[in-house]
């Protein structure tokens, strides 16, 4: 069941990589983030098939510290990978026509709505780039137009409960427990976000 859940995990990956955002380029994230990753999850698969571990606080007070490390490290080789990028002017083009000058590979879509207002800042969920939904914290590759989304766009409230199903997703995971009722009923999440027709 485990070997089943890392390969869905990797089968995930590629898929949301390649759903509604483009990558950053083929050297960044294809080629690094993405190969990087793909090998970790196949040395866990490995791992996970040589020997099974139970789930008990043991297990798990060894475990968490090597994701942790695991995933300190392969943000800390994606941050290495990303200043090295040649980083130059861009123009970034808001909805009213309003031109704002960013840093390729620096300036962020957070950056931009922080030097509109606070409140802004502090509301908007997702990023539109060129067309493309893009993440809030993720860095501009060009000149580029930009729109800001909050929870009362479209965009806004179906990033919101996709990101908040996937949460709920973990929870219902094995092993957590969390979901399971005292009358043994086992609570079931769907990752996907419902057809507007049917809300």
């Amino acid at each position: 069941m485990l070997c089943g859940k890392i390969w869905k995990a990797k089968f995930l990956i590629s898929f949301h990589c390649r759903r509604k955002t483009v990558p950053y380029s083929n050297h960044f994230l294809s080629s690094t983030f993405l190969r990087l990753l793909h090998n970790q999850l196949h040395n866990t698969q490995a791992a996970f098939m040589a020997a099974k571990h139970p789930k008990d606080e043991t297990y798990l007070s060894t475990t968490i510290p090597k994701r942790i490390q695991l995933f300190q490290s392969i943000q800390a080789q994606l941050l290495a990978d990303r200043s090295s990028l040649p980083s130059h002017p861009i123009k970034i083009t808001l909805p009213d026509g309003t031109m704002k000058e960013g840093q390729k590979w620096k300036t962020t879509p957070l950056d931009v709505a922080k030097e509109i207002s606070k409140s802004l800042a502090a509301n908007a969920l997702i990023a539109q780039v060129d067309g493309v939904l893009w993440d809030m914290s993720r860095p501009l590759e060009n000149d580029c137009e930009l729109k800001l989304f909050t929870f009362d766009s479209d965009e806004g409230r179906d990033t919101f409960w996709h990101s908040s199903a996937h949460i709920l997703g973990q929870v219902d995971s094995p092993p957590n427990l969390f979901c399971r009722l005292r009358w043994s009923m086992v609570a079931s999440f769907a990752l996907d976000p419902v057809p507007l027709e049917e809300r």
